[in-house]
């Protein structure tokens, strides 16, 4: 007896080592220990906060939390998150035993015909009822591991949670940055058309008085017709980011339209980013964090395939009456139970255990394979984001510079023309030059704040553990 206690224990115990995973420990290559790109950011661990606050834009701030609230994709998966908590739940609740109560009033005849002595048919009449238990012991932890597994299924659906609102916000900055630069854009061409339209006036005067030809009032007209007929095309790339907002919050555009088809200044992209350590990600990532709880989950999974070798112990039992008369029912003559122990052990059924627990340290492998393949992204991820925000930043100083510049030119050109110095061609590149260097700086504005943007998501900013 005390060498079967030592048996069954071990084999208790090697079990056990199977969910005690911890999914740092299988990574294929270590963490870097720091970012590559290394100014303006800092090493100061990211807070889990709300960093669209950062951007002092009050209207981005209320857009995000309307569509936190609102948003069907966020809502599903909250759903999800409710589904996956009922599963775990329902797995605890086979620590408990099952209850039922059962009544039944039975009247049955008998045919007095079935042997070959004919007989009067047999009449039963009675009324029974009972209380019937049953109770699986949880002697190898197939219980346990059951419950784990939905436990660690659990977790990892809060965290697909936390992943979807981080991709959501982001997701809504992104386009309302999109809309702001559009709307900038806006402005540029029709602060354009008015200068063009200025220019314009110019050349048809000097032409009337003999000093230009026709062809500078063609060539002036030309470029501001063309700037004019930008003007449709920004305002359907307008709606057309309100009505992508729209779906973000959950609403319909018109119930939006008029609070964002107002011009606003860009968002304030211009900041020092928090980053933390590339370790840090493991804490802060919830795709990462997903991960790791699936590999939780698939072991807790190898669990439940390595004790269905072992044997499993019941309990079942029942306490009622019967009574063929219901005056006698409670009488003691009346009482019936039963208790009935239950050991079953399967020793043989093919290869379908083996191949179910094959299968199961297969699927806990390629949850390992995915976990290392979520790292290596999310680093990717963060690097190219710093990247990408910090040149466009520096991209940014020298676009400033050359629009001051273009300005310059295309004031001295105007000038030097009306004062017959130089053809209009010389002022008819300063023109299109200009709008384009503006329209650049817009652009890069609204990229550099996206690209702040895609930064904070890559490194799970936003994230709130879900209750």
């Amino acid at each position: 007896m005390e060498k079967r206690k030592i048996l069954f224990s071990a084999i208790v115990a090697l079990v056990l080592s199977v969910t005690n995973v911890s999914a740092q420990k299988y990574l294929s290559s270590p963490i870097p220990e720091a970012w590559t790109a290394d100014s303006l950011v800092t090493s100061v661990l990211p807070s889990d906060d709300r960093w669209w606050l950062a951007f002092g834009d009050t209207c981005l701030t209320a857009l995000i939390d309307q569509a936190i609230d609102n948003n069907h994709d966020l809502l599903a998966a909250a759903q999800r998150v409710q589904v996956a908590k009922s599963m775990y739940n329902s797995a605890l609740a086979g620590y408990s035993p099952v209850i039922g109560v059962n009544a039944d009033w039975v009247n049955n005849q008998t045919s007095g015909n079935l042997s070959s002595a004919a007989a009067d048919p047999a009449l039963a009449r009675y009324l029974q009822a009972d209380l019937s238990v049953s109770w699986e012991i949880d002697l190898f932890g197939k219980i346990y591991f059951r419950a784990k597994q939905g436990k660690e299924q659990f977790n990892a659906t809060r965290e697909e949670y936390n992943g979807v609102m981080i991709a959501l916000c982001a997701q809504l900055a992104s386009n309302y940055i999109t809309l702001r630069t559009y709307q900038a854009q806006l402005l540029v061409a029709e602060s354009h058309i008015l200068s063009q339209q200025a220019i314009l006036n110019i050349t048809e005067t000097r032409f009337q008085t003999g000093l230009a030809s026709a062809l500078d009032v063609a060539q002036a007209k030309t470029v501001y017709l063309s700037t004019r007929a930008s003007i449709p095309q920004l305002r359907a790339a307008i709606d057309n980011q309100i009505n992508v907002l729209a779906v973000l919050l959950g609403v319909y555009p018109r119930d939006i339209y008029d609070r964002l088809t107002a011009p606003a200044k860009q968002v304030d992209f211009l900041q020092m980013v928090s980053v933390g350590i590339p370790y840090d990600l493991l804490r802060r990532r919830p795709d990462l964090r997903q991960a790791e709880y699936n590999i939780a989950a698939q072991a807790a999974a190898v669990g439940i395939a390595v004790t269905d070798f072992l044997p499993s112990l019941s309990l079942n039992g029942s306490i009622g009456y019967a009574s063929h008369d219901p005056a006698r029912f409670f009488d003691e003559g009346s009482l019936a139970f039963n208790i009935t122990p239950s050991f079953r052990w399967t020793l043989f059924n093919g290869t379908e255990r083996i191949q179910a627990h094959n299968a199961a340290k297969a699927q806990m492998q390629a949850a390992v394979e995915a976990y290392n393949g979520t790292v290596l992204l999310a680093v990717q991820e963060v690097e190219s984001a710093m990247s990408a925000y910090k040149n466009r930043v520096k991209q940014l100083v020298f676009l400033r510079e050359l629009v001051n510049q273009g300005q310059v030119t295309l004031d001295l050109s105007v000038e030097l023309y009306k004062n017959g110095l130089v053809d209009f061609q010389t002022v008819l590149d300063a023109q299109r030059q200009m709008l384009t260097y503006q329209n650049t700086l817009e652009e890069t504005c609204g990229s550099s704040a996206q690209a702040l943007v895609n930064l904070y998501q890559a490194l799970g900013g936003g994230w709130s553990q879900t209750k």
